[in-house]
């Protein structure tokens, strides 16, 4: 029985091995350029496209130090003014609708590690294939269609990277499903779909031409391969040794929670502003009724009857509504009487049905008409709803959604329009939400639209203060003359602080429209509170 389990055991260990042996296979079959640097930048898949590195004196680009292999000389750190190792390796669509890029990089380097020859202005397309580090973040940028087919920048952007460790990058591009992955150790980033340019462009090494800024590399990196194949997770695993079985389903489970909570607040504000809007037009008011002498219902009584109906009547109006008034607030007692007031929802609701109740028995004394008016306008004075939120936070939140409408009203078709039509909704919610009952706000002794206005009013202050002052600086020369010059740098430099925080106040109002007009929604619509 051993001997049989031994026999088992061995075959499918030789199965794997052999399933292993062919993966690898086939990966090296897609592999174009290995560069070890290993004391050296040779291509170990061919006898082209080999870098020019050469460790020599005067040198200052690049120097060899240890890989992630823990040996010298096996890996490069670049120094971030280099102009880039060309490979001469044409990465355009046309050569390559597939291709990968692979590399160990060490900690939190800085710049193009995959960059192209294409020009940045060339059609005013990225490539879509070049990779750079930022901020300890990997970036892919790239273009995408908009709703009528003209391209936009967009990009990938990774987590953070691992700090004093090596880190595994890998991106992955194919133009025939207009697909670009990114693998950054065990996460995984997609988008989807891709514009690649037909222009012809070449791989370069640490640094790029497909910007407008210079983001020469500066970091250490170690094994870099380019593949000519969108390599699988699979496939990549088993290059870096790095599990990506769960990326794919963490990276689709955010985008659908994401996507879950967009909608979620979409509707809800379109709900929201609905439902504003019908309690604006049918909310509760009384409308007084004229006296007994000139109303259809008063009249002179020609028999016992009528007239006792007519007592009748009075009555149960004047009971219904002094049991209305009687569940109101007291606020104050003199010489026996006690004064009351509505304070609360229950309040105004019941006496409002009181009211109505009283007016289908027709009372014709006029005591209780006036006391029946009296009730129902200190209601309608007191429900009646005011603007109480801040009006330069709302013009604010519209500045974006203006401009970006008016940038784009001739690109957007009927789904685009759509979309930017509910770039205004946050604004028409925020408004409509802070149109509160006088009582409720009476009551109040916090108010939160108040927190945010003084929250815009700070930054739009300091930006304020940034342009206040001009700055000068004073020179006294040999002769003991003194003159004073004006300081273009620092006062530039105020006005790129200003237009920041302009900026900033602008994106910060779309926030903060949203919180405001949920909190407000609820307060003056659900609870009055």
């Amino acid at each position: 029985m051993k001997t049989k389990i031994t026999v088992l055991l061995t075959l499918m260990l030789f199965c794997m091995q052999a399933i292993f042996s062919q993966n690898q296979d086939t990966l090296s079959s897609h592999l174009i350029l290995f560069y070890e640097l290993n004391g050296n930048g040779k291509n170990s898949v061919s006898d082209n496209n080999h870098l020019k590195l050469k460790s020599q004196p005067g040198n200052y680009y690049y120097k060899w130090t240890t890989g992630k292999d823990g040996k010298d000389s096996t890996a490069v750190v670049f120094d971030g003014n280099a102009q880039g190792l060309k490979t001469h390796l044409d990465i355009s669509p046309q050569n390559l609708p597939e291709i990968t890029y692979t590399a160990w990089v060490f900690g939190r380097p800085d710049g193009f590690l995959f960059g192209s020859t294409l020009p940045v202005n060339n059609e005013k397309k990225f490539s879509s294939r070049s990779l750079q580090i930022s901020k300890g973040a990997v970036i892919c940028g790239f273009n995408k269609l908009d709703s009528l087919k003209n391209p936009y920048f967009a990009s990938l952007r990774s987590a953070t990277l691992k700090k004093d460790k090596w880190n595994f990058i890998a991106m992955t591009t194919n133009a025939n499903d207009s697909t670009l992955r990114l693998y950054v150790n065990d996460e995984y980033y997609e988008s989807k779909p891709v514009v690649f340019t037909k222009k012809s462009n070449f791989l370069i090494i640490g640094n790029t031409q497909n910007s407008p800024y210079n983001r020469a590399f500066k970091g250490q990196v170690d094994e870099i391969r380019v593949y000519n194949k969108a390599l699988s997770s699979d496939e990549l695993s088993s290059i870096s040794g790095i599990s990506f079985a769960d990326a794919q389903k963490r990276m689709e489970r955010n985008e659908t929670i994401q996507k879950v909570l967009l909608a979620g607040l979409i509707i809800f504000l379109f709900v929201s502003v609905i439902y504003m809007i019908v309690v604006l037009i049918t909310e509760k008011r009384y409308k007084p009724i004229k006296t007994a002498n000139n109303t259809s219902f008063s009249g002179d009584s020609k028999n016992a009857r009528i007239d006792s109906e007519k007592e009748d009547a009075n009555r149960l109006a004047s009971e219904c509504v002094e049991k209305a008034f009687d569940t109101w607030e007291p606020v104050s007692e003199e010489n026996g009487q006690i004064f009351r007031s509505p304070t609360k929802r229950k309040h105004f609701k019941t006496t409002y049905r009181a009211l109505n109740k009283a007016k289908s028995y027709q009372p014709t004394d006029n005591e209780v008409i006036d006391r029946m008016n009296d009730l129902g306008g200190l209601l309608n004075k007191l429900s009646k709803r005011k603007f109480y939120g801040n009006w330069f936070l709302a013009v604010l939140s519209l500045i974006f959604p203006v401009v970006y409408f008016l940038l784009a009203k001739n690109h957007l078709d009927t789904k685009g329009t759509i979309g930017a039509m509910v770039m205004f909704l946050p604004t028409v919610a925020y408004i409509l939400s802070n149109f509160a009952p006088n009582y409720v706000v009476a009551n109040r002794k916090h108010n939160s639209g108040g927190v945010f206005g003084k929250i815009i009013a700070f930054i739009m202050g300091a930006a304020a203060s940034a342009v206040a002052v001009d700055y000068y600086t004073e020179k006294t020369w040999s002769d003991g003359s003194k003159t004073t010059e004006y300081d273009t740098g620092s006062n530039a430099m105020q006005l790129v602080i200003w237009a920041v925080l302009i900026i900033a106040a602008i994106l910060l109002s779309m926030i903060l429209v949203i919180i405001a007009a949920t909190i407000a929604f609820f307060r003056n619509y659900v609870f009055y509170l």
